[in-house]
């Protein structure tokens, strides 16, 4: 092979490995557990609590699964309105599960029209109907059609504290 044909392929080669690393993939984006604040984009995430409900108020069917109650903030750290997108739910095997949209009377649930002005941050419940297991939250900002961003926040299957021992067992 010619020495210029072959510098043409390696040079070739080279560019298309870079250009795709470059892509965003779900799988490379950044993952950080409960209680840290992800930034992505405008919008900055940052989930307070989550735990798994028998039953929650205002769901207008009985869940199939368990309910995840997420207790999240977002803030909008840009300039103009922005619309916080539906959040969902990745587990194990990578299935996406979308979040209860079927409420009424829950005044803790962010609703389905989350609409945010520049400088805020709403405080709020979003709900999934799901076994307990381990999930990453997909949060997004997805305000720039062609430069979509996204990260994960962890769930963990259990998340209740260790239990505390008594008193009288304490610093032994």
């Amino acid at each position: 092979m010619p020495m210029s044909l072959r510098a043409f392929m390696l040079i070739s080669i080279s560019a298309f490995l870079l250009t795709s690393a470059g892509c965003s993939s779900k799988t490379k984006a950044l993952t950080l557990p409960i209680g840290e604040k992800v930034q992505v984009g405008k919008l900055s995430y940052q989930v307070i609590d989550a735990n798994w409900q028998a039953e929650v108020a205002g769901l207008k069917q009985p869940p199939k699964n368990r309910v995840l109650q997420i207790h999240i903030t977002v803030t909008n750290s840009g300039a103009e309105e922005i619309s916080i997108p539906m959040l969902r739910l990745h587990d194990a095997a990578g299935n996406e599960i979308s979040e209860i949209m079927e409420m009424e009377g829950n005044t803790r649930w962010m609703g389905m029209i989350r609409r945010m002005q520049p400088a805020l941050t709403e405080d709020g419940m979003i709900y999934f109907d799901v076994p307990v297991g381990t999930y990453k939250l997909e949060v997004v900002d997805n305000s720039m059609a062609d430069n979509e961003q996204i990260a994960f926040i962890e769930i963990p299957a259990t998340l209740a504290p260790p239990p505390s021992l008594p008193a009288d067992k304490k610093g032994i």
